[in-house]
């Protein structure tokens, strides 16, 4: 990794040379959290700059390809405008932008303005659709153990935390962290309560590594609270046939 923080030390000195550079995030763990770069921890670089032409022209001064040590990203300030948006087909890369500050930002606040949008959801219109699908996938999880299909069961109840942890996050204006940064972000940026690091990391284990209906019926509780607290009350009654059940109060 030596020659990748060479690499990336010339990349960088390069750019606060240019002015035609308006901006420049470095990703990943060296971005966000040096506790969390290893020796294996690579360099995402994230270029700006204001149109197309110079777009073309700094792809051609710095290629790279994926799996380089350091991989260079190319935007135009349009394009950056409208990367990992929701609705975008690089939605998936929003979190990359969380809690990471720009290490040039020539206009006078707007990258380290857009980086930090791309981390933020609108709770109304993100968290219920979430919070549905997070119901649905736990019923269909409890449907199935009561049928006694036990892996269907499973991979249902698999699937409703990720729905789970997607709408937490929503619900709080904030985008999901990758799975790798779920423990860090509740402990440096914690959900409000009941939602600690040390409630949500053991029920999510129960629930992935545990065929016990209870656990999925105590952690449904508390998300409904939660989820009325919030203003969701119009998704939790849609449920209402099957609350009951849902909650574990009728067998």
């Amino acid at each position: 990794m030596v020659a990748g923080h060479d690499e990336f030390a010339r990349v960088l000195d390069a750019a606060r040379g240019d002015e035609r550079i308006v901006g420049l995030l470095l990703g990943g763990s060296r971005g966000k959290d040096p506790a969390f770069v290893t020796e294996r921890s690579d360099y995402d670089v994230y270029l700006i700059v204001a149109d197309a032409a110079t777009r073309d022209e700094y792809v051609r001064i710095f290629p790279s390809v994926r799996g380089d040590l350091v991989e260079i990203f190319v935007f135009t300030l349009g394009s950056f405008r409208r990367h990992a948006l929701p609705g975008s087909d690089s939605e998936w890369n929003a979190y990359t932008f969380a809690h990471v500050a720009p290490l040039i930002d020539r206009l006078g606040g707007e990258i380290a303005g857009l980086a930090a949008e791309k981390a933020r959801r609108d709770p109304d219109s993100a968290a219920p659709p979430l919070l549905d699908a997070y119901i649905n996938s736990y019923y269909r999880a409890a449907k199935s153990g009561r049928d006694r299909l036990r892996l269907e069961s499973h991979l249902d109840a698999a699937e409703s935390i990720g729905w789970l942890i997607d709408f937490l996050f929503a619900a709080c204006g904030r985008v999901r962290p990758y799975n790798k940064w779920l423990m860090w972000e509740l402990r440096n940026h914690p959900l409000p309560r009941p939602w600690s690091e040390d409630r949500l990391a053991p029920v999510i284990a129960g629930v992935l590594q545990s065929r016990d209906l209870r656990i999925q019926q105590e952690l449904f509780r508390d998300v409904e609270q939660f989820a009325r607290a919030r203003g969701y009350r119009a998704i939790v009654d849609g449920w209402q046939q099957n609350l009951p059940w849902l909650r574990g109060e009728e067998p």
